[in-house]
């Protein structure tokens, strides 16, 4: 069974529709499938990105290029980061680093805040979310397993101040994946969550290998934001 069947029939999930679409709402079922479809269609963004800009000729590196690049001219941890809403693709360098939790940031000092390669916040660009508490989401997304778990957001409001978005979250497991990208090949457990708030739904997918490491993901930043695709190039 696909990580998308089983998605329509978690016990979860039927909470999901009813606050997204409304009891009993069979549109709601084939939305929040086909967010699951979405994700893991596009869990490697990298690669799906390399090849659309590899089809249309254009003076830009391809994401595979600026990955490359960054292997070839720096050392220690990289990530390949792609920032969906502004069409940005770069590579950022390990800045910090604590336990678990793992700065990555570019010399403009913007940077992104994970804690075992889940996203806990963004600095710098502008409506960036400030924390969150995902120890329940991620405790299943490390160890591929099924079910359900809640998590909190926090973003600052139009007074400076920080405020919670809550959320109730489905988490299924994939299929295995394995894929190339700059030299480098990755295989894992494709991961998707799915997360409920405000009568709204939105999905994170998650590549986790063997060990419990996410090797590559495509997380919801927030509504200004939007998604982020990132790629391990160099744990």
């Amino acid at each position: 069974m696909t990580a998308a069947k089983r998605l329509r029939h978690a016990p979860l999930l039927a909470v999901l529709l009813l606050a997204v679409a409304g009891c009993g709402s069979d549109a709601g079922q084939t939305e929040t499938s086909n967010m699951a479809r979405g994700l893991l269609k596009n869990l490697i963004g990298v690669a799906t990105a390399g090849r659309a800009a590899e089809a249309a000729p254009s003076d830009a590196p391809t994401p595979d290029q600026i990955a490359a690049a960054a292997l070839g001219s720096f050392a220690g941890p990289l990530m390949l980061v792609t920032l969906e809403a502004q069409g940005q693709t770069t590579v950022m360098g390990l800045y910090g680093e604590n336990g678990p939790m793992r700065t990555y940031a570019l010399p403009s000092e913007q940077s992104l805040i994970l804690r075992s390669g889940i996203l806990v916040g963004t600095r710098g660009f502008g409506f960036d979310m400030m924390s969150a508490e995902t120890d329940a989401v991620a405790a299943l997304i490390l160890a591929r397993k099924e079910g359900a778990a809640a998590k909190v957001q926090r973003y600052l409001d139009a007074e400076n101040v920080e405020r919670p978005l809550p959320m109730e979250c489905a988490v299924s497991r994939g299929d295995k994946s394995e894929y190339e990208v700059a030299g480098l090949k990755f295989r894992g457990i494709q991961m998707v969550e799915i997360c409920a708030f405000q009568g709204q739904a939105v999905g994170s997918a998650y590549l986790v290998s063997d060990k419990g490491a996410v090797l590559a993901s495509r997380q919801w930043i927030g509504p200004e934001l939007g998604y982020v695709t990132l790629q391990t190039l160099r744990p």
